[in-house]
């Protein structure tokens, strides 16, 4: 029976490790990972011990234990501290690691040297094989090992309930009960002498705990991307809540809007005490009521605290089923009481307005534009390239503009411009280890990148799909769909040459790489000017349109003046 118990559990530890691949693919607190490595080879040491038959072959079982072990209290404490958005000092930080490998190597040495154990003999408990040791001083050292992980999960978890707000009580609950559970269980054990076979089991418990947490971090982390990628817009506020009205985030200035958020911790339910939380309870409810499952969004006024705001709300689709409730705000006040003193004659004016064609486009291009940037947020390695590319994009149109080249209209050269920031948007259906990919792209993962191009296009059609204005949403879908193809008919997704590529498409696509290759990547330090321009240059009639190339050319001092005033 002890044996099936053993292989039961280390069968579980590799399953969980699997679920944890496969279904949490973009974690982005790798000591996750790595706990659960920790605990599928301590459980291997304990699978190897129960099957040992002699003494040497129980040391050499504990010895893959505690290489599990040993290493396991230090990575589960790592992703705690990611769990709690907290750091350590760098010096605390590499004495822990230190710890770990000095406790593993003296545990090595058992079998040569008594300094970790005196003695070791062979027994055989519960039906399985196991061993009773002698302990020596080194062994010492681990109890203070273990007993300093207590002490510094107590700090972080006191520190986070008192300081961190926006860090989930759920979360680091299912952390510390794990992570102590542990280190007490083995006390326990060691004590009974029966650690063997009551630590497998509590090493499968801390998996389900850590997958757990795992997936409550999907619920925060897209929240998180969103509200941190649209920062930059400094007029508008942005909270998110769950459909059960729990909080989940918000940004800098929706704590400023509204101080309550502030005191708010996450995961916290409204109750309607105040009117900010009964009007995002009433929202939530008209959502639930409508029965829209899809593309569901709604705009609202409110008043708080003597200021006027307009609120969007969108519905940010999870996995598992899960929704999550966007609130994009904007103060309206001043516009509120200049339409207020216009007095009661004109009081039907508010009540009349429509919101035109053009009003709603501009809405819908924020969004469009938001998620790009949040796209371009993972991506890690490319930050500011949208805003970039738009303005070579600006440089390049206002130059055309000047030679009338092509006899471009300007109705088509004000729309390249409004639509060029969504160009990238399909890198938002990347996953996370393509697009968060340090170096350059193996053929698997390049493959995966080319289809960004089609899942643009996509998107933006199904996001533009109530847009009357469909010149704007076909430049758009051009720009995302064909900003990879080559003059010479070797780019893609459909191979395209020559003017068989749209006219946006072409000049997204050097304005692309002309950005590309004058930033720093990863993978390589940016190129001069003149080496970008030599290289752009060369490709017109390849990679290039070969009609752009003078008006490339007479932008060079305008490209140079802009690159000199941003960071690239």
């Amino acid at each position: 029976m002890g044996y099936l118990y053993l292989t039961l559990m280390f069968v579980l530890s590799a399953v969980n490790l699997a679920v944890l691949s496969l279904r949490f693919q973009n974690q982005r607190n790798n000591y996750v990972y790595y706990s659960f490595y920790a605990i599928l080879v301590a459980n291997f040491g304990h699978w190897l011990l129960g099957f040992s038959e002699t003494v040497e072959g129980a040391i050499i079982a504990n010895k893959v234990n505690y290489l599990g072990g040993s290493f396991l209290p230090m990575f589960m404490f790592f992703a705690l501290l990611k769990v709690c958005k907290m750091t350590i000092p760098k010096w605390l930080h590499l004495t822990l690691i230190l710890m770990s490998f000095t406790i593993c190597a003296l545990a090595m040495t058992v079998g040569y040297f008594p300094a970790y154990y005196k003695t070791v003999e062979y027994v055989v408990h519960a039906g399985v094989g196991n061993y009773v040791a002698t302990y020596g001083w080194a062994h010492g050292l681990f109890n203070a090992f273990l007993l300093s992980y207590v002490i510094l999960d107590i700090w972080v978890i006191v520190r986070a309930i008192m300081h961190q707000k926006m860090v989930s009580l759920k979360n680091i609950a299912a952390m510390i009960i794990g992570e102590i559970a542990t280190i007490f269980s083995f006390f326990l054990a060691r004590y009974l002498g029966s650690d063997m076979l009551i630590m497998p089991a509590i090493y499968v418990i801390d998996q389900i705990l850590l997958l757990y947490i795992c997936n409550n971090v999907k619920w925060y982390d897209i929240t998180e991307c969103v509200i941190e990628s649209i920062e930059t817009e400094s007029s508008c506020a942005y909270m998110s809540f769950s459909v059960d009205c729990a909080y989940l985030g918000a940004n800098r200035i929706a704590m400023d809007f509204f101080p309550e958020l502030v005191k708010m911790r996450v995961d916290a339910h409204l109750k309607g005490e105040t009117e900010l939380q009964q009007h995002i309870m009433s929202c939530i409810e008209k959502y639930r009521r409508s029965k829209i499952l899809t593309d569901y969004s709604q705009m609202t006024e409110f008043n708080y605290l003597g200021r006027h705001y307009k609120c969007e709300v969108k519905v940010l689709r999870q996995v598992h089923g899960k929704n999550v409730f966007l609130f994009r705000i904007e103060d309206n006040t001043q516009e509120q009481q200049y339409i207020d003193a216009l007095g009661r004659s004109n009081s039907m004016l508010q009540k009349n307005m429509v919101k035109t064609e053009n009003e709603k486009l501009s809405v819908q291009e924020k969004w469009i534009v938001g998620m790009a940037q949040m796209a371009e947020s993972r991506a890690g390695n490319m930050e500011g390239h949208i805003k970039r590319t738009s303005e070579v994009v600006k440089i390049l149109v206002s130059m055309m503009r000047k030679k009338g080249i092509d006899n471009l209209s300007d109705k088509f050269l004000d729309v390249l411009i409004a639509a060029a920031p969504m160009y990238d948007l399909g890198k938002v259906a990347i996953d996370d280890a393509v697009l968060r990919k340090p170096g350059r792209f193996n053929f698997d993962d390049y493959e995966i990148m080319k289809t960004h191009a089609a899942k643009g296009a996509n998107i933006i059609e199904k996001l533009l799909s109530d847009v009357k204005d469909s010149y704007f949403v076909s430049v758009a879908k051009n720009m995302a769909l064909y900003h990879h193809e080559r003059w010479d008919g070797t780019g893609y997704p459909e191979r395209r040459s020559g003017e068989n590529i749209p006219m946006e498409a072409r000049i997204m696509a050097l304005a692309d790489v002309y950005d590309a290759l004058v930033s720093k990547r990863c993978y390589k330090e940016r190129m001069s000017f003149r080496e970008a321009r030599d290289v752009i240059v060369a490709s017109m009639g390849k990679q290039f349109d070969p009609h752009l190339k003078d008006c490339f050319l007479e932008c060079q001092d305008q490209l140079m003046d802009y690159y000199c005033s941003v960071d690239h």
